[in-house]
């Protein structure tokens, strides 16, 4: 026997495997694809997972990943078994609930375009959260899941996402470098930055955004203070930070570093998008 889940929101147009899972699209078209997963009212069915057999947990963990990708909120249904040879027909054709909130663009190029991006990408991630051992020593997963919480939120808060980017990126840092005692957490986010090879350095006048001070400036000012802003000195000159100013540089940021500890590289992700915005190449 044959059972089947519904994926609702999600962008695909090329049938995969992965884990003893066959995903397979509603459509094959671009444009329907497109329409149908960006829609930001309601939850438009966009493939099935077809397997003849599925964990909860892995289920779960998927939902999670085709959320990351999208950066909007996905559903996996129930699994319930295949009675028709149309899998479609048996599952609602949309799903209404609450408004959906765009986090900013999907991470992955679409598959119509890059063919197996997507693909590996969900393998690799699925593949490090079901490794409980990797998750606990590095807390991989709370990364990923706040991440995706901060576009999950019924109504979002930047106070919320920020604190979920940047508590989410200390911790994995931390325990990927096995890093507790450090005061300062711009050091083990630093060092775990530029081991990844990401051009930063813990203090930057003359760039600011590649400072990791600054993100921990704002960190400090909205946990303490509950201010957006953080004042600091800059080589003698006073200089006042704005946290709407530097959310879309962590965001992007805590993106790539996901995409980095799943050892993902399509060769179209442009590592310096969390600077000059600009995520493919």
């Amino acid at each position: 026997m044959t059972i089947v889940c519904g994926i609702y929101g999600y962008q695909v147009t090329r049938p995969f495997d992965l884990l003893g899972l066959t995903i397979e699209p509603r459509t094959t078209e671009y444009q329907q694809a497109k329409i149908w997963a960006k829609d930001l009212d309601r939850y438009h069915l966009t493939a099935v997972v077809k397997s003849a057999t599925v964990s909860d947990d892995l289920l779960f963990n998927l939902e999670a990943v085709l959320s990351f990708i999208e950066h909007l909120d996905v559903l996996v249904s129930s699994p319930i078994d295949q009675t028709t040879a149309n899998a479609f027909a048996q599952l609602p054709q949309s799903v209404e609930t609450h408004r959906r909130n765009s986090g900013g663009g999907a991470v992955i190029g679409e598959d119509t375009f890059f063919r197996t991006s997507r693909g590996t990408f969900i393998s690799k991630a699925l593949d490090r959260l079901q490794d409980k051992r990797f998750c606990e020593q590095t807390q991989f997963n709370i990364l990923l899941f706040k991440c995706i919480e901060t576009f999950r939120q019924r109504r979002p808060f930047v106070e919320v996402s920020y604190f979920l980017l940047y508590s989410g990126l200390e911790s994995y840092a931390r325990s990927v470098l096995g890093d507790r005692s450090s005061r300062n957490s711009s050091e083990p986010i630093c060092k775990l930055l530029t081991g990844y090879g990401f051009d930063v350095a813990i203090e930057r006048p003359t760039d600011l955004q590649r400072a990791v001070s600054t993100y921990t400036h704002l960190r400090n000012a909205l946990f303490h203070n509950s201010e957006f802003k953080a004042t600091i000195n800059v080589n003698g000159a006073t200089v006042e930070l704005k946290l709407f100013d530097y959310l879309f540089n962590i965001s992007q940021l805590v993106n790539l570093v996901i995409l980095k500890a799943v050892e993902f590289d399509d060769g179209h992700i442009n590592w310096n998008s969390w600077i000059d915005r600009q995520p493919f190449k």
